[in-house]
């Protein structure tokens, strides 16, 4: 919970990234996280997630990369609510790695992803490399305690995708981005990059 006084909201902006930036070497210490999608309808998500540190070798498969998470990993089941402007519900309770560990191994529907946290000016941020059937997607997220508005976004940041449901996790685990990439690359192509216009002042890195 917060101590915003906004309780169980979370208050992000996530943004599409063509090519991993140099910066997520930055972070000594990245994290392997897969997380189990148990259901998800409406904007509404129940989820089960395993997070440790990032083995060097990512060779393995799926199911291989969560066992060798359990031994010093955190567990976690999050509820989730739609999201709106940036904002949405979120509510976190911690659970025993191991029995994290055993929901995600027979889930059908999961996620894995190597994240890099890093430091850019005011905000802390979070690159997300997906991996298996979701590569080769890489995500940029900043998250607040209060909405994220005036924002200093870094050129990596290719579009935005805050309002773009194909990008939740939950969406990703039932529909992987390795099926649509090559749709999503066109579409860009002739729309060109978007940002919200609603939350604040945008100011863009190099402007």
């Amino acid at each position: 919970m917060s101590d915003s006084g906004f309780g169980d909201f979370e208050f992000e902006r996530k943004f599409f990234v063509a090519d991993m930036p140099a910066v997520a070497a930055s972070d000594p210490s990245p994290a392997l996280i897969a997380q189990a999608y148990l259901f998800a309808a409406d904007g509404y998500a129940v989820r089960v997630r395993l997070q440790g540190r990032a083995p060097v070798d990512l060779d393995g498969t799926p199911a291989e990369l969560v066992s060798a998470l359990v031994d010093d990993a955190i567990g976690t089941m999050t509820a989730k609510g739609p999201a709106a402007g940036g904002t949405r519900y979120e509510a976190e309770r911690e659970l025993d790695p191991l029995v994290a560990g055993q929901i995600v191994s027979r889930a059908a529907h999961v996620i894995l992803k190597i994240r890099s946290s890093v430091w850019l000016g005011e905000d802390g941020w979070v690159i997300d490399r997906f991996l298996a059937g979701n590569a080769p997607l890489v995500l940029a997220e900043v998250e607040r305690n209060t909405p994220v508005v005036d924002l200093a976004i870094p050129s990596f940041c290719t579009t935005e995708v805050s309002e773009d449901d194909r990008f939740r996790n939950e969406y990703l685990a039932h529909h992987p981005f390795g099926t649509w990439a090559p749709d999503y690359a066109r579409e860009l192509e002739l729309i060109g990059p978007r940002f919200v216009e609603t939350l604040g002042q945008n100011e863009f890195e190099g402007t």
